[in-house]
């Protein structure tokens, strides 16, 4: 194995093998630092992932002469954060649809209603761009978790996070608009 500032100067040329190396080298106390944080298993290796992804995008970035392993866990943390928060406020919106969802048996003035949101609704998911939809069909309309829609769709989880998080709004300042 080359040592740490080489794998870093491969990388930043675009060497998958020096990614590689330096991924296998670092996954697993990342890995233990993100989960002592995430608490979830599941979060820590989407975390992992994109950290990956990120350092690979921004290779051309990389500074050979400094702390690889400081940015590596600056980019893990920042990921991290930016995911729960991402969580909250899809929760949060969540939340708010449901304490409009009425649980009582409906009058006809309620069922009119219901059938006119859900219109409203369906064109707002139609009003979306076509893969932010599609993601939004994936995961609110068919149940899918953002990692099974990513697998669906053949993009990475960070796209089904991001496009996720875009429909959310774009939904959500429609029915704000009414």
């Amino acid at each position: 194995m080359h040592a740490e500032k080489e794998l870093v100067a491969l990388l930043r040329q675009g060497d998958r093998e020096a990614l590689s190396q330096l991924y296998f080298f670092h996954v697993k106390p990342l890995s233990y630092f993100i989960l002592r944080a995430a608490k979830s298993p599941a979060l820590t290796e989407d975390v992992i992932h994109d950290t990956f992804i990120k350092i690979w995008e921004h290779r051309n970035r990389l500074d050979p002469e400094q702390s690889f392993k400081a940015y590596l866990y600056t980019i893990a943390r920042r990921t991290l954060i930016n995911l729960l928060n991402r969580v909250r406020r899809e929760e949060h919106i969540l939340a708010e649809i449901k304490k409009d969802v009425i649980t009582n048996p409906l009058s006809t003035d309620q069922i009119l209603l219901v059938k006119e949101t859900n219109k409203l609704l369906s064109d707002a998911i139609v009003s979306l761009p076509p893969g932010c939809r599609e993601v939004f069909i994936q995961c609110r309309v068919n149940g899918l978790s953002h990692k099974q829609a990513a697998t669906v769709l053949g993009i990475s989880e960070s796209t089904v996070n991001n496009q996720m998080g875009r429909a959310l709004k774009k939904i959500k300042k429609i029915y704000a608009g009414l």
